[in-house]
């Protein structure tokens, strides 16, 4: 899976939305969207220049890398789980004030931890009610890349043994991040993403998961 892949993937997926079967019009909400988000970002993604990646990593002291910074580049922001990947823009709003170029404070094992004991409460069922690492929002060494609504947000790590990674936050605390929602979630286990996970497999679990939701 690279970026290209996601990028096809995205593109069937507006096609499918914009012309959706009849079979699943029941399933329309969210100003005629029948997944969740998409009325924010309308399937719509911009390319990220490079020196406008640039100025935001010198202006907040971090470095973007890896698929997400590809990404960005070639498809960009906008389109993507919950309500949308972050502009530069968006991400320089949300970082004003914030301390960022310091040391994330979560190791691996701490990674491992957290995600053997999500996969140990309750399996089978929605972890909407698991709490993670309980502290404060606000830590160093990650971005924001999504974000997920009321007080939640999809953070990429950029310094420390876990960059590359994300996890999610919330007013409860912090934990790798999860399978991205595209709406009501279905019967069954959803899609794992290992402790590390990582922007690709991150944003192909939503892509597959919203395709799945609009095949009849």
């Amino acid at each position: 899976m690279n970026t290209d892949d996601l990028a096809e993937k995205l593109a069937r997926l507006h096609a499918i939305e914009e012309d959706l079967p009849e079979s699943l019009l029941h399933l329309r909400k969210y100003d005629e969207f029948v997944i969740f988000g998409a009325y924010t970002h309308l399937y719509r993604s911009r390319p990220q220049d490079e020196a406008e990646i640039a100025a935001v990593e010198a202006e907040l002291g971090v470095e973007i890398q890896g698929d997400y910074r590809d990404f960005l580049t070639r498809v960009g922001a906008g389109a993507g789980p919950y309500h949308g990947l972050l502009t530069m823009a968006e991400l320089r709003d949300w970082a004003e004030d914030m301390k960022l170029a310091g040391e994330f404070p979560f190791t691996r094992a701490d990674a491992h931890r957290v995600h053997q004991e999500l996969q140990d409460w309750q399996p089978g069922f929605a972890y909407d009610w698991f709490k993670g690492i309980e502290v404060r929002k606000d830590l160093p060494g990650c971005i924001a890349i999504s974000e997920q609504g009321c007080t939640g947000f999809t953070m990429l790590v950029t310094t420390g043994e876990l960059a590359g990674t994300l996890w999610d936050t919330d007013e409860w605390g912090w934990m790798p991040a999860r399978a991205p929602s595209s709406g009501i979630p279905r019967p069954g286990k959803p899609i794992d993403l290992g402790p590390t996970p990582t922007f690709i497999p991150w944003y192909d679990a939503w892509l597959t998961e919203s395709l799945r939701k609009l095949t009849p």
